[in-house]
């Protein structure tokens, strides 16, 4: 059982070698496949700011929500911003930043015990408990 980060939806789309293997693997599976609501938002801003006064920009947001759509997507809820919260005191103390998106999605994946698969191994693996896959 998984959750996704947005670098993975990026480099699956973009046809990544590493990625597009994953994908074929986990599909065989048939494991749980799970993405962060804040995965969602940063998808789909990258789909705005690159198409948002274009003509193609309704065109490209249908495509991302086809992209999105073979995952089941995980919201935000009270135990997960108190799991973030202590995440992120807990990082600060020792001196350790990440952005607060990844803290959120790590709080995700840790709220729901699952692991994270991210090209993003070297921010994910300072967080203690995180199981973090890199493809």
């Amino acid at each position: 059982m998984r959750l996704f980060d947005t670098t993975f939806l990026v480099d699956l789309v973009n046809e990544d070698k590493g990625a597009v293997e994953l994908a074929e693997r986990i599909d065989e599976e048939k494991s749980f496949k799970g993405i962060s609501v804040i995965t969602v938002y940063e998808y789909l801003l990258g789909v705005h700011r690159l198409y948002g006064s274009s003509k193609q920009l309704q065109e490209k947001l249908e495509s991302a929500n086809r992209d999105l759509s073979p995952f089941e997507v995980l919201p935000l809820s009270n135990e997960i911003a108190r799991e973030c919260s202590q995440l992120q005191a807990n990082l600060q103390r020792k001196g350790r930043m990440l952005g607060v998106n990844d803290l959120y999605i790590a709080a995700t994946a840790l709220s729901f015990r699952l692991g994270l698969v991210t090209r993003n191994f070297d921010d994910f693996k300072k967080v203690p408990n995180l199981s973090v896959e890199n493809y």
